[in-house]
């Protein structure tokens, strides 16, 4: 059961999604380090996500289940924008040593923080996992936190890992932009898309 848990978790958070797609994004336009208050807004609302879902999995599925379709348009259209949003931008010369005004730095922080209250995936993703692999064998409260911070840690570094692809590829990903756009736009559509197959 427990390879189950670790196949699952692991592969699913390394899988195109819109953080990972965002922070490879991000951090390609404007470098690993201009990305990194994103990238903590994300880290951050991802946490919060998997201690909701550890808390109120049961609680969603049986009393009111039908708040996941809710979610799941909701999702849906903020991946659409996203998608949006990726296959029209265009790649930023920065200076990478240049700070980010503290107005913008908020801004993606909290950019990063409420995409991950719209993700579908990653609330899927921690209710699978809870309702799945954890519930089943485990009802103490240490344990489902542990739980809880586990899925955090290997989600978040699913998208740092593509966060360093996006940086260490950049020049190669700005040569190229309109294509890595388009199909980073298109997996973005697939994900929206995917949530009604």
């Amino acid at each position: 059961m427990w390879f189950s848990f670790f196949i699952y978790s692991v592969l699913t958070a390394l899988l195109p999604g819109p953080n990972n797609i965002l922070a490879l994004n991000s951090s390609m336009k404007s470098g690993y380090k201009n990305s990194k208050t994103l990238l903590l807004g994300i880290y951050s609302g991802f946490t919060v996500v998997m201690l909701l879902a550890a808390f109120f999995t049961g609680f969603l599925l049986n009393s009111y289940g039908f708040l996941m379709n809710y979610l799941k348009y909701i999702g849906a259209v903020y991946l659409i924008y996203l998608a949006w949003s990726v296959m029209s931008g265009k790649p930023t010369v920065t200076d990478h040593e240049q700070e980010i005004p503290v107005s913008d730095s908020a801004g993606n922080f909290w950019k990063g923080f409420l995409l991950q209250l719209v993700n579908v995936k990653i609330i899927i993703y921690g209710i699978t996992a809870f309702s799945s692999f954890v519930f089943p064998q485990f009802k103490e409260l240490w344990i489902v936190l542990i739980f809880a911070f586990l899925l955090s840690f290997i989600g978040n570094s699913a998208t740092w890992i593509w966060a360093v692809a996006g940086q260490n590829l950049q020049q190669f990903l700005n040569q190229y932009y309109k294509i890595v756009n388009i199909v980073m736009g298109v997996l973005l559509l697939y994900c929206a898309v995917s949530l009604f197959l």
